[in-house]
């Protein structure tokens, strides 16, 4: 296996400088051209969209890619790779079905807070994060310190604290998490409780879950197959979206206000134009640190001001 990795890993590093400009050109095409549609089909307001490709499109992964300038990446090995991916593959439509149906299945099953998030929490990291992680070490005899490697040494400290900085600061600007928390005047008591334990259940809940499925396993599968990280970030992207796009589809209403009962071509749409750019800037993170925990912590903090408030209430911390 050592062997194998080694060699995976010189052809990854060597990589293909063609093909990471060709998908990233690619993306745009297709980006344009979902936006172009839905703008025709549905009267679809462009501004978030372009908004926030601006931001977590171009902002954030550049800003990722400059912290990261003098880090180096802890090592991280791909035995199999074309095998690996398949079996992620596997695992990625049990994560989609659990998207599309599971949750909304555990929300009828369990109505009430805290156990509905309990038991969603529970569901969550059996799917995304103990089936994978069972299924690689059976197959390709991983271990959990080589399949999501965690250390902190200090050049990934500071590229880690920056960039959730960055994401802390970009949300009490730009959010609405900040002036929420601000009008609700929650006592002074009750935050000293909620900031830190909300921190630690997005570190989990959203954090590890995604992280440890969307970067550590296939995004790293991608870029040894194509030997391009490049173009493993845009295709992980891609994917990320369309994983939420049955589930948009399936629901009444999505983000924007003004898209109601969405049709394939706009659920579809959203899940490319809002819900994958979103896995840019933590992509680039991931491939220039291979440092778990520094995805995890920076995840966590991206979501913390808009999920405080939610996780305080269903925890009954607040009336």
């Amino acid at each position: 296996m050592a062997a194998q990795a080694t060699i995976t890993q010189v052809k990854i590093e060597r990589g293909n400088g063609v093909l990471g400009p060709a998908f990233l050109a690619g993306y745009g095409a297709l980006y344009a051209g979902m936006l172009l549609a839905m703008r025709k089909a549905g009267d679809f307001d462009v501004t978030e969209p372009l908004f926030v490709l601006a931001i977590l499109g171009f902002g954030f992964p550049l800003a990722a890619w400059l912290m990261t300038l003098r880090v180096a990446p802890l090592r991280y090995e791909v035995a199999n790779p074309q095998q690996e991916l398949r079996t992620v593959a596997v695992c990625l439509a049990v994560v989609v079905a659990f998207i599309t149906w599971g949750l909304g299945w555990l929300h009828r099953l369990v109505p009430s807070d805290p156990a509905d998030s309990v038991a969603i929490l529970a569901a969550k990291l059996a799917v995304f994060v103990a089936l994978p992680a069972f299924l690689m070490k059976v197959q390709f005899g991983y271990r959990w310190r080589q399949l999501a490697p965690l250390s902190l040494p200090a050049r990934h400290v500071v590229a880690m604290i920056g960039m959730a900085l960055l994401m802390l600061a970009f949300q009490s600007v730009m959010g609405r998490g900040l002036r929420d928390l601000l009008s609700a005047h929650v006592p002074t008591g009750a935050l000293l409780i909620g900031f830190p334990l909300t921190f630690v259940w997005l570190a989990v809940e959203a954090g590890v879950v995604e992280e440890f499925f969307f970067r550590v396993l296939l995004q790293t599968r991608l870029a040894a197959v194509l030997r391009s990280e490049l173009a493993a970030i845009v295709l992980m992207s891609v994917i990320f979206g369309l994983a939420h796009a049955p589930g948009i589809y399936l629901r009444t209403a999505m983000t924007q206000e003004s898209v109601q009962h969405p049709s394939v071509l706009m659920a579809v749409g959203y899940s490319i134009v809002i819900t994958s750019v979103a896995g840019f800037f933590l992509g680039v993170l991931w491939a220039r640190t291979r440092n778990f925990a520094v995805v995890v912590v920076v995840h966590a903090m991206t979501d913390l001001l808009p999920g405080i408030l939610p996780t305080m209430r269903s925890f009954h911390l607040l009336q």
